[in-house]
């Protein structure tokens, strides 16, 4: 198989693992995330771990 092939497959196999991660449950119906929201929430526990480190 031609390498460029391969890296091809293997970046849509990525793109479609990401994807599945930004997807969640809201009322029993599979719902994708915002964008905002999910940037929203890793910067609010990114927040919560420096405090937890500045207190240890």
């Amino acid at each position: 198989m031609n390498n460029l092939l391969q890296i091809r497959e293997k970046i849509i196999r990525a793109n479609r693992l990401y994807k599945a991660q930004l997807l969640a449950t809201k009322n029993g119906e599979v719902t994708p995330y915002r964008i905002s929201v999910f940037d929203e929430r890793i910067s609010q526990t990114q927040k919560e771990m420096k405090l937890k480190d500045s207190k240890n």
